[in-house]
């Protein structure tokens, strides 16, 4: 079960968005289509759960800061190409 902020190499799937746990972040990419039918409600509460769970996390926080200091990542030349 994915549990937001606890472990740093957890990750989730919703079709294909992908939700990733980091000790001080959780990030979000991909695509996720909500279709008007059983599939689409099923997918939407999956993701609705996953964020509830996320700021259930942050409103536990005695101390939240205002912001997270984090490096910045940049992007590297691909090799291979």
């Amino acid at each position: 079960m994915f549990k937001p902020f606890q472990h740093g190499t957890e990750s989730h799937a919703i079709h294909d968005l992908t939700v990733e746990n980091d000790l001080d972040c959780v990030n979000v990419y991909g695509n996720l289509q909500l279709t008007k039918d059983q599939a689409g409600l099923a997918a939407a509460k999956a993701l609705q759960a996953l964020l509830n769970e996320v700021v259930a996390a942050l409103e536990k926080e005695p101390n939240l800061p205002e912001k997270v200091q984090r490096t910045e990542v940049r992007e590297i030349e691909n090799p291979f190409l």
